[in-house]
């Protein structure tokens, strides 16, 4: 069955700018989930990245011989272990709690690292337009580090 027509005109209705108005909807559309993805990708990217400067940070405190080195030490090795998987945090924190430390005494080590990431360059509706990504790890010191 063939559509209606108009007196030798041809169909009562066509499909004539239907490409404008479906792509009109659908490019913001899939322009929005791409950069969805592109803001996962850099957050996931950026946990990792805080994660390795965690545990870098912790196993470099708890061969520390105090806790004042043990903090200088690991702000050091998270910053250099971030910096060198190319991160580049608008805000950068690291805290290490090296209290239970002391030579010839077994004890632990905690580092957290804070890393703020910025996502207001992709345009989304992120409020402040950062994500604050934190990771801590807890490393046992050795009690006859640096006893010859």
């Amino acid at each position: 069955m063939s559509p209606p027509t108009r007196a030798g005109r041809g169909p009562l209705w066509s499909d004539t700018g239907s490409i404008s108005v479906e792509a009109a909807v659908l490019v913001p559309v899939v322009l929005f989930v791409g950069l969805l993805i592109v803001a996962g990708a850099r957050v996931s990217s950026a946990q990792q990245a805080v994660d390795n400067a965690a545990s870098a940070a912790a196993r470099a405190a708890s061969i520390a011989r105090s806790p004042a080195a043990a903090q200088h030490a690991g702000t050091l090795v998270a910053r250099e272990r971030l910096g060198r998987e190319g991160m580049s945090c608008d805000e950068f924190s690291v805290s290490v709690d090296a209290s239970q430390i002391a030579l010839g005494r077994p004890g632990q080590v905690r580092a957290i690292v804070e890393c703020r990431v910025a996502l207001s360059d992709l345009g989304l509706p992120v409020p402040e337009g950062t994500r604050t990504i934190t990771s801590s790890f807890t490393s046992f010191a050795d009690p006859y580090r640096g006893i010859p």
